[in-house]
């Protein structure tokens, strides 16, 4: 077994649970959502609905952005597969 096998499979360890987390991430948003929409005694950090949609809508852009950016990386890696 080669030493470029093992580190390709730590690699792919590695990024598994890497998407594993920002998916989770993503999944518990609406737990967020209830803490950031609370109002302080304060009354100056409290989001709307509206903020905290845009904030949600804007991470699952950018993880899809992500992911597409990263496929062709990964398909140029790999000669086209």
């Amino acid at each position: 077994m080669s030493t470029e096998k093992v580190m390709n499979r730590w690699f792919v360890v590695v990024a598994t649970i890497l998407i594993q987390i920002v998916f989770r991430f993503i999944y518990a948003w609406s737990v967020f959502t209830k803490f950031l929409s609370l109002s302080d005694p304060v009354g100056s950090d409290q989001c709307t609905a509206v903020q905290t949609a845009r904030i949600f809508s804007s991470a699952l852009f950018f993880v899809a952005l992500v992911m597409i950016f990263s496929s062709l990386r990964w398909q140029n890696f790999r000669n086209g597969i």
